[in-house]
């Protein structure tokens, strides 16, 4: 945290220290990866996706209703990791599984 004058610290700072802390930001990052899965995956994956969630191992799990659909994005699994990571900022996830 950057302090100035008589210790004082920046706001944003304290809360970027108190949400690492409590390992908050990790499931801040989660859920709004969850709230824009379409803008992160596509509208078609994301219209055929009917659960996404993470283990503590970096991983994504995605369920799918459509064969076809799962066949894309075995396809596009490093693209979709990448485009979660830039979402966040840092690395989330570092695999995708499909169910």
């Amino acid at each position: 945290m950057s302090r100035g004058k008589n210790n004082l610290v920046k706001l944003g700072d304290a809360i970027n220290a108190m949400l690492k802390q409590e390992k908050l930001d990790v499931k801040l990052s989660r859920f709004a990866v969850k709230n824009a899965w379409d803008e992160i995956a596509g509208k078609l994956i994301a219209n055929h996706t009917t659960a996404i969630y993470f283990d503590d191992h970096k991983n994504v799990f995605v369920s799918l209703d459509s064969a076809a659909v799962k066949n894309e994005v075995m396809y596009s699994k490093e693209q979709i990791v990448k485009k979660i990571n830039a979402f966040c900022g840092y690395e989330l996830v570092s695999a995708i599984v499909v169910k």
